[in-house]
Parts: C-alpha cells; structure tokens; sequence
C-alpha cells in the first residue's frame, strides 16, 4: 500500500487535473478523448457524461499495455485523453498507468462525475 500512495503523490505533479468547468467547455468542443473507466453498470446507475467513451478501468490498462497490436483502438489517436470516474481516483490511476506507457497529453477529471453531476445541478 506504501508504494502505491508515493506513486500517486509522484504522480499527481505531472497529471493534470481538469475541472468540472473546464470539462463543461471540452464538452462543448469536443476537443478530448473523454474515457470513462468505470463499469457499464456503474454508468447505468450513476448517469454518464455526454461524449464519454466507456471502457472499464482493467480493460483500459489491458488495451493500454498492448496499443501496438490494435491500430484501431482509441487510445492509439494522438489525444488529448481524459479519463473519469466516480470520484476521480480509478481514473487517475488510468492516467498514470497511461502515462507510464508512453502516451502523451493525458488528464484526470477532477472529483469525477460526482463533481461535474453537481456542477450540472443532476442527481
């Protein structure tokens, strides 16, 4: 668990933090990959945000780790990425592992879609 919380300290200098209202303007130009890691039922139940792409947080890592072999995948495009969650924590942890395999431009929403769904007054 130690290792785990010094590499999220380390890492939180060099992922960027993208606000709710930040994320309200990107949304409006499209100019994110947005990528929600969270699982389809956790969309469901929650709501999602418009433009999102799901792909649950394993699935992520794994399609991260073997880019090479799917040209077609996503998260092969030049970005700029930004993944979401609940909170904001499973998506960092996207970012990071993102980050760690050599993709570029990559951002955290922060506080999650719990931030954006109260920003947006939706319950």
């Amino acid at each position: 668990m130690e290792n785990l919380k010094s590499k999220v300290h380390f890492s939180k200098e060099v992922i960027a933090q993208i606000s709710s209202e930040t994320l309200n303007d990107i949304i409006a130009q499209g100019s994110f990959t947005l990528i929600d890691v969270r699982s389809p039922q956790g969309i469901e139940n929650q709501g999602g945000i418009p433009g999102a792409v799901n792909i649950p947080l394993e699935q992520v890592k794994k399609e991260i780790e073997e880019r090479e072999y799917h040209p077609e995948s996503i998260l092969n495009s030049d970005g700029p990425f930004l993944f979401c969650c609940t909170g904001g924590v499973m998506s960092y942890m996207a970012a990071i592992h993102a980050q760690e395999h050599g993709m570029k431009n990559v951002h955290n929403l922060e506080g999650g879609h719990s931030a954006w769904k109260k920003l947006n007054n939706q319950n």
